[in-house]
């Protein structure tokens, strides 16, 4: 009898990957519906991820916007709603993902980067899951009802931060460039462990198929 594939668990970010990133912090604003639009070929590509056997697909996404006092509007609340949103117009395109988690913690590293910002501080620290730290992966797991040992697990993204969660899980990390960051194609090449390196989202989706009909 033939033995059953590993469940393949798949974790997307957010901006940049599966929705335009213009750096404007989605949910600030009263308007930010209109500026949610998602990339080309996401849709498709998606699609084309839910052919892999026994696959699952998560949305997973630092917003450390939350934690800005600067950006009022920008609640837990409001930050889950965005999230929904997103989530709900990629099903209304019959492109649907399993679900989705968010970290709101602004890294202390984070911060000192952005001074003219203020933070809540009760929401600045070293969480276990800002990416690339594995909280939001072990929470699709946990989702799931797998372990780590028993799933092959992707993660794709438009940082290294997200190439990094996956090599951190022993996992697969695949950076999709968007042109936010033309430096994280040379950073995620310094990456130790399994990391690939796409044109496009096309691209990704293609080499994840091919990896898991191996």
């Amino acid at each position: 009898m033939a033995l059953m594939k590993k469940k393949t668990v798949i974790c997307l970010d957010r901006d940049g990957t599966l929705i335009y990133d213009d750096k404007y912090h989605l949910g600030r604003t009263t308007n930010w519906r209109s500026k949610v639009k998602i990339l080309p070929s996401v849709v498709k590509g998606i699609k084309q991820l839910r052919k892999i056997p026994n696959v699952k697909l998560y949305m997973i996404t630092n917003q450390p916007g939350v934690a800005t006092k600067t950006f009022p509007l920008l609640t837990l609340q409001r930050a889950h709603e965005v999230c929904r949103y997103v989530l709900k117009k990629l099903e209304s395109k019959k492109a649907g993902l399993d679900g989705y988690f968010l970290c709101p913690h602004a890294s202390p590293s984070y911060t000192r980067k952005r001074k003219e910002r203020t933070f809540d501080t009760h929401l600045v620290c070293n969480c276990s899951c800002i990416k690339p730290k594995l909280g939001m992966v072990f929470n699709a797991l946990k989702a799931e009802g797998v372990k780590k040992k028993d799933v092959n697990i992707y993660v794709i993204g438009d940082r290294a931060s997200d190439v990094k969660t996956a090599t951190n899980v022993k996992g697969i990390g695949i950076l999709v460039p968007f042109k936010n960051g033309p430096e994280q194609k040379e950073i995620v090449k310094k990456i130790k462990g399994k990391t690939y390196i796409a044109k496009n989202f096309t691209d990704a989706v293609e080499y994840e198929k091919k990896r898991c009909s191996i």
